[in-house]
C-alpha cells in the first residue's frame, strides 16, 4: 500500500485510513518518518512552503493515553499558519477528520540556532520572539489510534497552526527566558468555562528544552535539514487537547513572560 497517498488523499476528504503499523510487521520510528518525508515532497511538489516545524507530544501527560515513549517532530507549511494580528480570526476545522485543540507557546528562531544543540543559553540567544498559540491537530486514523511510527507518518497529527501577538526578545530578557516560559501558565477556555490548565514547564521541562530536544535529534537524522533563520517552532501542548467543532469559540488565558490571550472561533 502506498501509504504517503493514502495519507494525502485522507487529508484532503477528512476521511479515515488504516495504520501503517496495522499491515506492515515492525512498523518503527524511522519507517514513519520515511512516510513522512514521502508525504512532504509531495506537498512541497504542488506548491506548499516550510513555514518551520511541530514539536509533538512534549507532554509526558499525554504518553500514557498514546502508549508513546518520546516526542515526534514534523514540518509546518506556509499553508497551514494563521498569524493573528488583532481581533478574533475565523479557524477551518470542518474540513478536517477530527480536530483537536492545543494551546501551545511559539518560538521564532533567528540565524543563531545553525549549529545550536541543548545548551539553554545558545537556545535562548537563537530565539527572536515568543507568542501564544494554538495548534489544531487531526488524526486519519480511526478513534485517535496509533503509534508513534504512524502518527509520525500522519503529518505529525499537524493541521492548523495560528499564532497570536508576537512578543519580540530583547537582549536584557535572554538570561531567564528559559525560566520564564517553563513558569508560563495557561488556561484553556470554552464558553468562559475552563476546561483545562497548564504550565510551560510541561514541554519537557519548557519550550526551550523542547527546541533542544527537536535540534539534538534532527542531528541524529541525516535526512533532516537543519534549522535555519526565520523558521516558526511550535512546542507542544500545555495541557490535554480536547477534541473540536465547529461553531466552538475557544480561548488560550495566558500569564507570564508577556504572552497575550488569543481567542478563536471554529468554523
Amino acid at each position: 500500500m502506498d501509504f504517503a497517498k493514502a495519507l494525502l488523499d485522507a487529508r484532503t476528504h477528512g476521511q479515515v485510513t488504516p495504520q501503517p503499523s496495522q499491515s506492515v510487521s515492525d512498523f518503527d520510528i524511522e519507517a514513519g518518518y520515511k512516510i513522512g518525508i514521502a508525504v512532504d515532497k509531495a506537498l512541497r511538489q504542488i506548491g506548499w512552503r516550510h513555514a518551520g516545524r511541530k514539536i509533538g507530544f512534549t507532554n509526558v501527560a499525554a504518553w500514557e493515553e498514546f502508549e508513546l515513549s518520546n516526542p515526534i517532530w514534523s514540518y509546518i507549511y506556509d499553508r497551514t499558519v494563521i498569524d493573528v494580528d488583532f481581533g478574533i480570526p475565523e479557524i477551518l476545522v470542518s474540513d478536517l477528520t477530527a480536530p483537536r485543540i492545543e494551546p501551545e507557546i511559539i518560538l521564532g528562531v533567528n540565524e543563531r540556532i545553525m549549529g545550536v544543540v541543548s545548551d539553554p543559553g545558545e537556545l535562548a540567544a537563537a530565539i527572536d520572539w515568543v507568542a501564544p498559540g494554538f495548534e489544531i491537530v487531526d488524526c486519519h486514523f480511526a478513534n485517535w489510534q496509533f503509534t508513534v511510527a504512524d502518527i509520525i507518518a500522519d503529518f505529525g497529527a499537524h493541521a492548523r497552526l495560528v499564532i497570536g501577538s508576537r512578543k519580540m526578545v530583547t537582549d536584557q530578557d535572554r538570561d531567564s527566558l528559559h525560566q520564564a516560559l517553563a513558569d508560563a501558565t495557561v488556561e484553556l477556555r470554552y464558553k468562559g468555562d475552563i476546561v483545562s490548565a497548564g504550565v510551560g514547564s510541561n514541554t519537557l521541562g519548557g519550550p526551550l528544552s523542547a527546541l533542544g530536544h527537536l535540534c539534538d535529534t534532527i542531528t541524529l537524522q541525516a535526512w533532516a535539514e537543519p534549522i535555519i533563520a526565520g523558521e516558526i517552532i511550535t512546542t507542544g501542548s500545555l495541557t490535554d487537547f480536547p477534541s473540536v467543532e465547529a461553531g466552538q469559540r475557544w480561548t488560550a488565558a495566558f500569564t507570564g513572560s508577556g504572552l497575550s490571550h488569543l481567542t478563536i472561533d471554529l468554523v
